[in-house]
């Protein structure tokens, strides 16, 4: 499940991307070779087949994962102490007319600290949540940069390796939902190639 990054947003910064990272000569809807080599890629396979983004999707997820647990814990101690409060405060409705002077007192300190008690564990929760999901965010965007960069490297090092003159990004559309391109003749796609040669690097480690 590809959950954790913004799809959308970052598969149109690849295209984009892509689109420059060789000047393209085209036409209305037909580009042809005309002596060119050119090769097209598929962003979007790229993105979700490469071993890197699965690990690091998981890795994200399984953070995610552990803080909204950590978060539903925290709730269920601020939960059961308001339980406790407003249990307190029918105690005190219920029997505030035997009660004595000291005993009212005594349970007015209780439920005062108490409520002092449940305002504190919430800002330490809402403090603590903001700080941990904005790490995340943090986390998603520095690595999806550094997979941008790293697929359009890679594509580039093998375009020049096999002496491609235009890259193109088979799956990005127009503004009216149309593809950029309608047909490409002569063209090779290298979109299993580049997977593979990205899955066969080891330089890549997953952020801590």
């Amino acid at each position: 499940m590809l959950a954790c990054i913004d799809v959308a947003k970052y598969l149109f910064s690849v295209r984009l991307a892509l689109l420059l990272l060789i000047p393209l000569i085209m036409t209305t809807e037909v580009v042809h070779a005309h002596g060119m080599s050119i090769a097209t890629v598929d962003a979007g396979k790229i993105f979700s087949h490469w071993d890197y983004t699965i690990r690091f999707e998981d890795k994200t997820e399984k953070r995610r994962k552990s803080l909204e647990d950590n978060n539903k814990e925290r709730l269920e101690v601020i939960k059961g102490l308001a339980k406790k409060q407003h249990d307190m405060a029918v105690k005190y409705r219920d029997g505030e007319a035997s009660m004595s002077a000291e005993e009212k007192a005594a349970m007015d300190k209780a439920f005062k600290n108490l409520g002092r008690e449940l305002k504190a564990l919430e800002q330490n929760r809402v403090v603590y949540m903001t700080r941990e999901q904005d790490k995340l965010s943090d986390l998603k965007a520095e690595t999806s940069k550094f997979i941008l960069g790293r697929i359009q490297e890679e594509i580039s090092i093998y375009a020049k390796q096999e002496n491609f003159d235009m890259v193109i990004e088979m799956q990005g559309h127009t503004t009216r939902n149309l593809p950029f391109f309608l047909h490409l003749e002569g063209a090779v796609d290298i979109t299993d190639t580049v997977i593979l040669r990205l899955n066969q690097s080891n330089q890549d480690k997953l952020p801590k």
